[in-house]
């Protein structure tokens, strides 16, 4: 079991990855991305529009960038890391981040877990991410949220219910006042978590809460 759990293959094509990268040179080579997006927030669209409808509906976040679609090998390494106790390549997943984009920030942090999830997990994709671009773009990373209340899985709910479940379940006890902060997450369907995590950062005092999404899917 331990042979399979730590083995150097690919999580898309079970071949072998010789760069140290959890996913061979050609299942990276077809990664998809997103065309379009809102030239205002940066939220993926079918089409290139100078604002979109989470700008007019008030998202939280003031810029996002997600890098990826969910779907194919990256989404099968995701799962593999978060359900399937993969460790192999984890440390790596940083290595995918288009990071030269981003802009300067004060603070990086990361959408936390549940502290029983915490126990139950080896790895957490978002903080190694977060840890990652923090390294490469020479800024500070610092925990600043708190996963008060353990929540329902968000894909096993219905989008309208998905808002309800995570409302209320985040904390932040310092004070951000006139700091920018990049928030960062390895997967974003219907947005209701990120959307919590930056109002409550908004509430802290930041001037700027932009959020940094490895994969996103529902575009």
């Amino acid at each position: 079991m331990l042979s399979e759990i730590f083995a150097p293959e690919c999580a898309g094509c079970k071949g072998r990855c010789e760069t140290g990268l959890p996913l061979c040179d050609k299942c990276r080579s077809l990664l998809a991305g997103y065309k379009h997006f809102c030239q205002n927030c940066g939220h993926p669209l079918g089409a290139d529009a100078k604002v979109c409808g989470h700008c007019l509906g008030g998202a939280p976040w003031d810029r996002i960038y997600i890098d990826y679609r969910y779907t194919g090998a990256l989404k099968k390494l995701l799962l593999q890391i978060k359900f399937g106790y993969r460790v192999t390549g984890m440390s790596s997943l940083g290595l995918l981040v288009h990071a030269t984009f981003l802009q300067k920030y004060d603070i990086i942090t990361d959408v936390p877990s549940h502290f029983t999830r915490k126990l139950r997990r080896i790895a957490h994709p978002a903080r190694s991410l977060a840890k990652h671009i923090a390294v490469h773009t020479g800024t500070h990373y610092e925990q600043l949220l708190v996963r008060n209340r353990k929540t329902e899985y968000q894909y096993k709910l219905k989008s309208r219910m998905r808002h309800i479940n995570v409302k209320g379940a985040f904390f932040c006890g310092k004070d951000l006042s006139n700091l920018k902060i990049l928030l960062v997450d390895d997967i974003i369907t219907t947005g209701a978590t990120v959307k919590e995590c930056c109002k409550i950062l908004k509430q802290a005092g930041a001037v700027k809460t932009d959020v940094y999404v490895l994969s996103g899917g529902r575009y």
